[in-house]
């Protein structure tokens, strides 16, 4: 594996998404009654504490000039408080299988960022990956909405006729 650095990369993004995909419940569940601002602070908290226990022993890095703050203070803005709190009350808003597949629309935009500030190249494969992958989040979203249609529809059923609702 350390002569194969893309081999060892691909099974550390493997193992990211499956633990990713594992704590969305686990989110869920813990963040019942306390807020989405809170709950995404208590996550970035974590992930702050582990990301200081866990650091290389780097002795040098790179500069940061008065130029870089902008984008940095954006980066934080947009990665580390807004994100995390959209997260956070996504999932409190919505079942763990629906949150899951509207998340994998983080890889979709991802790769359409890529293109558009790296002008990163779509293959075939790519671009089915994140056509199938576009397909999946709306049409949880979809079905949702037409289940609700017909319960609603089923309610106001019963309430004319005293008849049972559908039930899907």
């Amino acid at each position: 594996m350390k002569n194969l650095p893309a081999a060892r990369g691909a099974w550390l993004a493997l193992l990211a998404a499956l633990l990713f995909g594992a704590s969305t419940p686990m989110v869920q569940r813990a963040g019942i009654g306390v807020g989405a601002w809170m709950t995404a602070a208590v996550l970035y908290s974590g992930a702050a504490m582990t990301g200081l226990l866990l650091r290389s022993g780097m002795t040098q890095e790179a500069a940061l000039r008065r130029r870089h703050w902008p984008r940095l203070l954006l980066m934080a803005l947009f990665g580390a408080v807004i994100g995390p709190a959209a997260l956070a009350w996504g999932l409190q808003h919505t079942s763990s299988m629906g949150a899951s597949l509207m998340l994998t629309l983080e890889a979709v935009f991802t790769v359409l960022l890529s293109c558009a500030f790296y002008r990163e190249h779509i293959d075939r494969r790519v671009g089915l990956a994140i056509a199938l992958l576009t397909l999946g989040g709306p049409e949880q979203i979809v079905m949702r909405f037409m289940v609700d249609e017909l319960q609603f529809r089923g309610d106001t059923h019963r309430r004319r006729h005293g008849d049972l609702p559908l039930r899907v």
